[in-house]
């Protein structure tokens, strides 16, 4: 076997958490195998042994691995892979000295990162390392510690504003009156600080923290309105179920006494927001400890409840991570801490600026009736406008307010603007209002498209195609496609905001697979001329039963597309091609294989149907699927090796999802969920096909070889 054979199968038993088998065989390879890189995935191997059962008699692992790890030195001591993973061992040998030394020759790696915090908690506070990573009291005893220094050292204004520390005596008062136990990170949250000495924001405009007194006072002023609204039994009544996402996570109840405050986001209507403690500790229905958002209304069809965060300890390193890389800070102007564009500009408009946007939406996109507000914001504050049909735009235009705030990270070059704001259009019939996902995915990919600048550190502008994955909901559109939004005069739709900013306006446009391939082969300003041709309506307006304007389009294609992806073929089955699509990049980054030239949607065969044929161990034609049959058809009138399995030659007929063309991505994808369920031994690698032949109607028949 080759090096990279052998690192192959040991990344496909990384996977699986079969790291006994890892050790065995790399243990077992004769001695020219034993190359540098696989030996420091042996030493990996002992680190992983002891992560499974990190009890104090399996220490000796990580004593292993620094054996070899040491013999490796000469070769790969100053790389900042071997400086973390000898450093690792050390830490949890609690050898503070030697961990440090190696873990700060890794400190790029965020792995490093982590573990050089609980060196510092560990030193600081004359404890081990392992005591250092259990947290303290409740888990969130140290990083509600390193809360309020981070505080300190960046937004030292901020400090005085926290409460003073609550008393034992306090929190066991607090506790009794409410008549349930308190969990552990909510009291040390409370020993640390109670509330705020004062009532002023914390975070952006209109939420602060919430101390033991006036907790119960909150609760009350939720009863009270929601007494006020349903009556007297308004604990019996729940959200409707077409409105209700949080099934299973969260009961599904108006209010609970057990979900207990700790943000208020006071948004200045008949009711504020809340960030709770999900403390009810029914396990059929909700996670005990979580923090939700709960925002009531007088309308069951607009009351939320949501899940925010699994619990404080997650809350507290977003925040903190969000302090310390800048894009959470103090801001002079609203006094309290703002999130931040990667320019050091406020992420969230000031209210010049959102009075100017919105009579910029009411002048040249209709007048709004009702807006969609987000209860608890972790980056942008981002609401969705929704204008109503009139008789002279008789559609919805639900349009974002807030992804514009933040400033994209646009290349170099680019003519545009860094602030943009979304536009969708819905038929009048839409079910604006229901939670279904049929109906809500136009809202939700609206949010979706808001916050994608931000997670993935990029813009978007005209032109801009973004896949979904599987079809939305009750549509076979399967991208999306940014197109300039009109204003009233049927130019572009431009908002200049009194500070300066430029906010353009995008329309989305579904828009089927056959669609986007035309795009990726040619351009926008095609695939749009071709609407033209067909006479589809603009304004775009969402139409699920519209004609696919490229449903002749054959793209070209190229059978080579696949031949640099590395992948495994495993047992796990994905569901949606996107899903799979992330698996394969973060293989291949694993294994340092570059794809960035890789085009997943490239056609790799045009044809509606493909024939692959693969060889797998399996005890009976049960496991063949439908779309299956056997080469050999009298194979199990032959005797079965000792396992009791038969060595096959398996032939499928896949179909593409648009049944035009495979896409190279589609394949792969098809033919891994038809292997998931067979033994194929070890060998699972791909490692290409070949074109065996061309039926009579031109269906391409391949053979998968697969490596071991």
């Amino acid at each position: 076997m080759t090096e990279q054979q052998i690192l192959k199968k040991i990344d496909k038993w990384n996977e699986d958490d079969h790291i006994q088998a890892i050790i065995d065989f790399i243990e077992n390879l004769p001695h020219e195998d034993k190359t540098t890189a696989v030996l420091s995935e042996l030493g990996r191997a002992y680190n992983n042994l002891y992560w499974l059962d990190s009890s104090e008699g399996n220490e000796k692992y990580l004593r292993r691995a620094v054996e070899i790890f040491k013999y490796l030195e000469a070769e790969i001591g100053d790389t900042e892979v071997w400086n973390y993973r000898i450093g690792y061992s050390y830490f949890y040998l609690n050898d503070i000295e030697n961990a440090k030394k190696h873990l700060e020759r890794a400190a790029s790696l965020s792995g490093a990162q982590e573990l050089l915090h609980y060196v510092t908690i560990a030193q600081e506070k004359g404890i081990t390392l392992l005591d250092a990573v259990e947290g303290g009291k409740g888990g969130v005893e140290y990083i509600l510690e390193d809360f309020v220094k981070t505080i300190r050292k960046y937004a030292p204004q901020m400090e005085q504003r926290l409460g003073k520390p609550a008393t034992e005596e306090k929190i066991e008062a607090f506790e009794r009156r409410l008549g349930f136990t308190l969990p552990e990170d909510f009291k040390q949250l409370h020993r640390t600080f109670d509330g705020q000495r004062e009532k002023k924001p914390f975070f952006g405009s209109e939420q602060r923290f919430v101390g033991l007194d006036e907790i119960e006072e909150c609760q009350q002023k939720i009863s009270d309105f929601l007494k006020d609204t349903f009556g007297e039994n308004w604990q019996k009544l729940q959200i409707p179920e077409q409105n209700f996402e949080e099934e299973g996570y969260i009961k599904n109840q108006l209010f609970n006494y057990k979900w207990v405050p700790f943000m208020i986001h006071e948004v200045g209507g008949e009711i504020d927001s809340y960030l709770c403690f999900d403390l009810d500790n029914d396990p059929q229905e909700g996670i005990y400890g979580q923090l939700i958002g709960v925002t009531p209304s007088k309308e069951l069809e607009e009351y939320d409840i949501s899940f925010v965060f699994s619990g404080l300890f997650q809350w507290l390193t977003k925040t903190i991570e969000g302090i310390e890389t800048g894009r959470l800070a103090y801001s002079e102007e609203k006094d309290s801490m703002e999130f931040l564009s990667k320019n050091g500009q406020p992420a969230y408009y000031e209210e010049e600026e959102r009075e100017a946007l919105e009579d910029y939406i009411e002048e040249n996109f209709g007048k709004f009736d009702e807006v969609f507000h987000e209860i608890v914001s972790p980056d942008i504050h981002c609401d969705i406008y929704i204008v109503k049909p009139t008789k002279e735009r008789n559609y919805y235009t639900l349009v974002t307010g807030g992804m514009g705030a933040y400033a994209m990270n646009v290349p170099e070059g680019f003519g545009g603007s860094p602030f943009a704001e979304m536009v969708i259009n819905l038929p009048a019939h839409w079910d604006i209002k229901s939670n279904e996902e049929k109906d809500y995915w136009p809202i939700r990919w609206l949010k979706i498209l808001a916050r994608l600048p931000i997670e993935q550190d990029t813009f978007l502008a005209w032109g801009h195609t973004i896949p979904t994955g599987d079809p939305l909901e009750g549509t076979d559109f399967t991208c999306m496609l940014l197109i300039t939004a009109d204003d009233k005069d049927g130019e572009n739709a431009i908002a200049q905001l009194p500070t300066g900013k430029e906010v353009h306006f995008y329309s989305i446009v579904p828009l089927y697979e056959q669609e986007m391939l035309y795009k990726l082969e040619n351009d926008s300003s095609a695939l749009l001329e071709r609407f033209s041709e067909r006479d589809i309506p603009y304004p775009p307006v969402v139409d699920v039963n519209r004609p696919n304007v490229c449903a002749d389009f054959s793209p070209t294609q190229n059978t080579g597309l696949l031949d640099n992806i590395a992948w495994a073929f495993t047992q796990e089955h994905y569901p949606g091609l996107m899903i799979f699509w992330e698996s394969v990049k973060a293989y291949n980054a694993d294994i340092e294989n570059d794809i960035e030239d890789f085009n997943p949607f490239g056609t790799i065969f045009r044809s509606p149907k493909v024939k692959i044929m693969y060889r797998a161990w399996i005890k009976s034609r049960k496991e063949l699927h439908d779309f299956e049959i056997l080469a050999n058809e009298n194979l199990f009138e032959e005797a079965p090796d000792e396992r009791g399995l038969y060595d096959a030659l398996i032939v499928a007929e896949l179909y593409s999802g648009d049944g035009t063309a495979f896409g190279a991505l589609e394949l792969l994808w098809l033919i891994h969920n038809t292997l998931a369920n067979k033994d194929l031994g070890d060998h699972i690698f791909f490692e290409g096909f070949d074109i065996e032949g061309y039926e009579e109607d031109g269906t391409p028949v391949i053979f998968i070889n697969c490596g071991s």
